[in-house]
């Protein structure tokens, strides 16, 4: 790829969603920093540095993004963010109560000399939202039931909104920022093309930074371990995070790495992934359905006008079962593992304070 000449330079935003491979992609485009490097495409070292970047949008802070369009600019490269909670802070209002974060970027870049490019992942809401909420109670940072978390998600303003006219109006309302949008993990492109496999997200993404076939054929794979816990490790999660935020909560606030951490152990020893969490009942399915069927096609239209949302996803919408409960067996096994998590990843100040 030739270096990108002061005109065409262009800083690349990969802004998610949550759960659709941003991990697995960040950790192939980390894994091939230095050949991207040499084909034009500058990219921060780890997961730290882009979070300072997400933080200084956050903030309206333009020192640390201009020094990386000058690390970009001496290395005649264009710059490639990534970072999957962006798709929920670029919407947001900046102090002036008027501009969105992403059109407060989009201006201080313009006035450099650099232009925007989006690339966003869009995920079905109903595989979204079971996908989630797995993630949050591994991370002991939800402790109510799905039902009542879909229903707190779909009623707004939470860190899971997937309303993606809420999440991406501020894109709609700057045609000077490109844009693509990825369906991910749909049966057919944005175009309707139908796939013969199931792409590759790197691939997709790489394709996007106008990078030759032979670069990306030459990037290294690279394996993503956020793995789901399985219906039972869903189930000691809520078991720990709901007994100590009633007996503990500083162990929440100061310790729920560890236990994260011993939970996933326990659920790969156990093999308990290979029953995956499911959370939904077809009331629940309905419901989300219902809440984000306008939503939806109004995004179809402004950014994929050749397909409908029911085309995209149809692969993934099948009827679902009643989800699994945990059995009085189960339940007695959960305490127990709860005992030896908690045993094991606690310091003993904390230990003693506990009951029994």
């Amino acid at each position: 790829m030739a270096s990108p000449s002061p005109e065409q330079r262009i800083v690349f935003l990969h802004v998610g969603m949550h759960k659709t491979a941003s991990t697995y992609i960040q950790k192939r485009l980390v894994k091939n920093r230095g050949l991207l490097k040499k084909n034009g495409v500058l990219l921060p070292a780890g997961r730290q540095q882009n979070n300072n970047l997400l933080e200084a949008i956050n903030q309206e802070h333009w020192k640390p993004w201009r020094r990386w369009l000058k690390r970009a600019e001496a290395r005649t490269c264009n710059l490639l963010v990534s970072h999957e909670a962006l798709s929920s802070s670029l919407h947001q209002v900046c102090c002036d109560g008027e501009t969105s974060h992403g059109q407060w970027l989009a201006d201080r870049l313009h006035r450099c000399g650099w232009k925007l490019k989006v690339i966003g992942f869009i995920r079905d809401q109903e595989s979204y939202l079971n996908s989630r909420y797995t993630q949050l109670v591994k991370r002991l940072a939800v402790r109510c039931d799905f039902a009542t978390y879909t229903t707190r998600v779909m009623q707004g303003n939470t860190i899971s909104e997937c309303d993606l006219m809420i999440l991406f109006k501020w894109l709609i309302e700057q045609p000077g920022i490109e844009r693509v949008m990825i369906p991910f993990g749909a049966n057919s492109d944005r175009h309707g093309r139908k796939h013969l496999k199931r792409p590759d997200p790197f691939q997709q993404l790489a394709e996007q930074l106008a990078l030759p076939e032979a670069v990306i054929n030459r990037c290294k794979p690279a394996r993503s371990h956020n793995q789901q816990p399985g219906r039972l490790g869903v189930a000691l999660a809520l078991e720990i995070s709901r007994y100590l935020e009633q007996y503990q909560p500083i162990a929440l606030k100061h310790h729920s790495k560890q236990l994260r951490g011993g939970i996933e152990r326990m659920a790969r020893t156990n093999g308990w992934p290979a029953e995956p969490f499911n959370g939904l009942d077809s009331s629940i399915q309905q419901a989300i359905r219902h809440r984000y069927e306008a939503s939806n096609a109004e995004f179809c239209r402004c950014f994929w006008p050749d397909v409908s949302w029911g085309e995209l996803f149809a692969s993934q919408r099948k009827e679902v079962c009643e989800p699994s409960r945990t059995s009085e067996v189960e339940d007695i096994e959960l305490e127990a593992c709860r005992q030896n998590i908690i045993a094991d990843n606690l310091p003993a100040q904390l230990l003693i304070e506990l009951p029994g």
